[in-house]
């Protein structure tokens, strides 16, 4: 498989790419909650796939929502964040008062971390399709809450030998005075689909 290592200047180009994605996600997040919604610079970094696991610190589990993006850019994108996160967003999202007990998900939980998911994933990559001129269209999202390496697995067998490197984009976000947590968001794309998105870029050299 082809080995991708990013120059310097090509690592600052994506960066800019992932702070436009990321303010759109942002906004998207925002009118779903109907509340001002901040979210930090991300952090871009193009690591093994299974050092994943390691980029996510010490978790229980965590909330996964996964995607297929096809057409031009043939790719994978999943969106994870720790499981106490995923308390305080489903909260958020379901209109409850934030409850610190709270020892599991409801279905109801699940299925609004799965819409805001795929609505965040969608808006950061219409904006990376729009800025790159490549027309991208997600597929279906699928939704997992379980131990990081569970849930890792499950999307090894999903994504085969697709990728052995991700686009890691990962951020914080706060809702007006409420708790701070991290989102990340994997790009999972072939080598090739990374030197498109350079090319397109201008920085394939």
């Amino acid at each position: 498989m082809e080995e991708v290592i990013l120059s310097d200047s090509q690592r600052d180009a994506l960066q800019e790419v992932a702070n436009i994605g990321v303010a759109h996600a942002a906004t998207a997040l925002s009118q779903m909650v109907n509340k001002e919604i901040q979210m930090g610079i991300p952090k871009v970094e193009l690591i093994p796939f299974e050092n994943i696991a390691d980029h996510l610190g010490p978790m229980e589990a965590v909330a996964a929502v996964f995607l297929k993006i096809t057409n031009e850019l043939p790719s994978y994108s999943m969106l994870l964040i720790s499981q106490e996160s995923a308390y305080a967003l489903a909260d958020i999202l379901i209109g409850n008062t934030p409850d610190t007990s709270k020892q599991m998900l409801t279905e109801m939980d699940e299925s609004a971390l799965m819409e805001v998911g795929n609505v965040m994933m969608c808006a950061f990559f219409d904006s990376l399709a729009e800025l790159l001129s490549i027309p991208l269209i997600p597929g279906p999202p699928a939704f997992a809450f379980d131990s990081p390496l569970a849930v890792l697995d499950y999307i090894l067998i999903q994504i085969g030998e697709v990728a052995d490197k991700v686009l890691l984009f990962a951020t914080n976000v706060q809702t007006e005075k409420e708790k701070t947590f991290e989102i990340n968001i994997f790009l999972v794309p072939e080598p090739a689909s990374i030197r498109i998105i350079l090319q397109k870029l201008g920085m394939d050299s």
